[in-house]
């Protein structure tokens, strides 16, 4: 049975509570350029790619809010899937200082908007996902938890809320393979969900490492599972950036 979605104030608390952890973790790296220089959890990135990434996803979503207010629908990042990566990358190289700043003033700029939202206004339709703005929030409060861990800076999936991995668990139950009937069984709080049809795979764990196995990301403890190895799952579902 999937989680009971938080409400609008609820939500916007724990994005918020996840935003302030974000420059808490970069606070914890030594002075210097190196830091940022050094490769984060993710292939290909480091974690000054991290870090802007999550600025401009940010002003991304703050995008989608404000123009949704106005009743228009506009690309997810300004320039689509191109301007994304571009900015990702000219950007990921600029001091520590500054993109620690950059960072936190797009956070604010989201949580600033989010806080005039009445509750009609959370319902607005936006580009993203052909959805509502809620779900812009659901995103965010993703991209804020998960990128910490991908900051290789101490925040593990052992360390995520338990509400956060439920939803991980619920968001990410589209990756569940083909042919699949997956059984999720959490050692730590009872949780059984099952997810897919087909040949019958059970994979037990706690609910953070279930969550942290299904988003791609290692998880603390080991998973067991009745295959003869963790079954290969299905690609992300696809967010898109046009």
């Amino acid at each position: 049975m999937a989680e009971r979605s938080p409400t609008p104030r609820e939500l916007t608390r724990r994005v918020a509570e996840a935003h302030a952890r974000l420059p808490a973790l970069l606070d914890g790296f030594d002075a210097g350029d190196a830091p940022m220089a050094a490769a984060s959890a993710l292939p290909g990135w480091t974690r000054g790619h991290v870090v802007r990434h999550l600025a401009d996803n940010a002003r991304a979503f703050e995008r989608q809010a404000r123009y949704a207010l106005s009743g228009r629908l506009v690309a997810v990042y300004d320039g689509g899937p191109q301007g994304r990566d571009r900015s990702i990358e000219q950007g990921a190289g600029r001091p520590p200082a500054q993109l620690r700043a950059d960072l936190e003033s797009a956070q604010h700029d989201l949580e600033r908007v989010w806080s005039g939202l009445t509750a009609e206004d959370w319902h607005r339709p936006v580009r993203f996902r052909d959805a509502a703005v809620y779900d812009t929030a659901l995103a965010r409060w993703r991209e804020a938890e998960i990128h910490a861990v991908d900051l290789a800076a101490g925040y593990r999936p052992g360390d995520w809320p338990l509400q956060f991995a439920l939803h991980a668990l619920d968001f990410l139950s589209a990756r569940t393979p083909e042919g699949t009937r997956l059984t999720l069984r959490a050692t730590d709080t009872g949780m059984c969900r099952r997810t897919g049809a087909g040949a019958p795979v059970e994979v037990a764990g706690t609910v953070r490492d279930l969550a942290a196995w299904m988003a791609g990301r290692a998880p603390d403890g080991p998973l067991a599972t009745t295959a003869a190895r963790l079954p290969e799952l299905a690609p992300w579902p696809a967010d898109p950036a046009g």
